[in-house]
């Protein structure tokens, strides 16, 4: 008997015990004609297959076995709560908001290693990697209305207290790593404060100083009666269901139809490298994509390395070329809209300002100043423009001045320059009340509009 033959052979034999066993006789199957009963070869066909299953089975048991990801971790490093509002939300999740969902969490692999990292080191519940999820579906570009940005929504004067850097250049609230350590120091923080999760949390979303005001204001002690009493923000009574009810589906994703990946190795080398450069520059001379160079280094906001050392990610196949090239890389970047000037006496920062296109309030931000009057001849000062751009813009030429005429009216001189009057008065920083006087000069060209490159 071949091997096929027995299988079907035990399929059969297990069949009919069964029938035999449970199935109730009838007199259809009484008249039926009886089985005839397996032979001694039957049977040795049937033990030699049931011998060979065991060595399958017994040769497989070693083999893992391609089961659903579950992050047991997460689901045993925080209690999840009992109340309607989480179940509201996990069968909100489960339904309308599904696919969104689902594409987080799979984005989540992407920074579970630096994410648990920090947690390890933070002493904190591994639970909390989720937190993202709800926050900015670990997206670290993502700004929210109110000014949060990042993976972790920092706003800005948190950010900076927790030690990160933002400014006109740099946010590292884009930082994946350095953003998520800056929350965990946070929210361990605020855990110290609380000494409860759910109300860790609502300060989180909400600030410290409301959730307490709420609870001496109530005379409560938990999250749960806040939410009851309708005590703080709507957005604070939804934010903390929503991460208990992301943390349950993490904690058991096929039950609920989702699916979790492995934590990703991303392919990077870290290197110092000097500005001003641009990132374009950079992606050309390493051969790499540009693309990928800012996916790397979200938190340079222009897409350019500020000025001075700066520790960047790069593929790591082009490290050793950029390493080798670091300190010369930004001299070698000629078309780089940026520039070093250095104030004279007579400069005015506002005409500068319009000479090359650009704002106060930018050149101000550029050089982390907070007012013009703060500004010396003699300081040096970076300018959104290229360097050999400067120069044409920044000249006195008959083009780009007018002596007024007897006779002349702001209407006259700015019909005669393709200029409204508006136009001519905001060149010169002047009022509708100036009155004009012969041989004065009033600028009549204004420089071009720049931007720095790769910003």
């Amino acid at each position: 008997m071949t091997g096929k033959r027995a299988l079907l052979l035990l399929l059969s034999i297990v069949s009919a015990g069964c029938s035999s066993t449970f199935a109730p006789s009838t007199p259809a199957q009484s008249a039926a004609a009886p089985q005839a009963a397996p032979t001694a070869a039957d049977s040795a066909a049937y033990r030699a297959a049931l011998e060979d299953a065991y060595t399958h089975i017994v040769a497989r048991e070693g083999v893992p076995v391609n089961a659903p990801k579950v992050d047991v971790e997460a689901a045993v490093s925080m209690e999840i709560p009992d109340h309607k509002t989480i179940r509201g939300a996990l069968t909100y999740f489960t339904t309308e908001l599904k696919p969104s969902i689902q594409e987080s969490l799979l984005r989540s692999a992407k920074y579970r290693r630096l994410i648990d990292k920090a947690l390890d080191e933070y002493k904190l519940p591994k639970g909390l990697a989720y937190l993202p999820v709800i926050e900015s579906a670990y997206v670290p570009t993502l700004t929210s209305r109110a000014g949060a940005h990042g993976i972790w929504q920092f706003m800005p004067d948190t950010a900076r207290e927790y030690g990160l850097r933002v400014d006109w250049w740099v946010d590292e609230r884009a930082d994946p790593e350095r953003s998520t350590r800056a929350a965990a120091k946070y929210i361990r923080d605020l855990y110290r404060q609380f000494n409860d999760w759910p109300l860790t949390l609502a300060a989180y979303n909400a600030g410290p100083g409301r959730i307490h005001r709420a609870l001496e204001t109530n005379n409560v002690a938990t999250f749960w009666e806040l939410l009851e009493l309708g005590a703080i923000p709507k957005e604070t009574r939804g934010y903390v269901p929503t991460f208990f009810a992301t943390l349950m589906i993490a904690s058991d994703p096929q039950t609920y139809g989702f699916k979790l990946n492995d934590p990703a190795e991303i392919d990077e080398k870290r290197v110092e490298v000097t500005g001003p450069l641009s990132l374009s520059y950079l992606a050309e001379a390493a051969q790499v994509d540009e693309a990928v160079l800012k996916a790397l280094n979200p938190a340079l906001r222009r897409g350019v390395v500020p000025p001075g050392r700066l520790t960047i990610r790069v593929p790591s196949k082009a490290a050793e070329t950029v390493a080798s090239r670091a300190a010369t890389l930004k001299n070698d970047d000629a078309n780089i809209a940026i520039c070093s000037f250095t104030l004279r006496g007579s400069d005015r920062l506002e005409r500068i300002a319009r000479a090359i296109g650009s704002t106060t309030e930018t050149i101000l931000a550029m050089n982390d100043v907070r007012s013009a009057d703060r500004l010396r001849a003699g300081d040096s000062i970076y300018l959104p423009v290229r360097a050999r751009e400067l120069g044409n813009l920044l000249s006195n030429s008959s083009e780009v001045y007018y002596a007024v005429a007897k006779g002349d009216t702001y209407y006259s001189i700015a019909k005669k320059h393709n200029l409204s009057v508006d136009e001519l008065l905001e060149l010169n920083d002047l009022r509708n009340s100036h009155k004009l006087h012969p041989g004065e000069k009033l600028r009549v060209t204004a420089g071009r509009t720049m931007t720095a490159g790769g910003m």
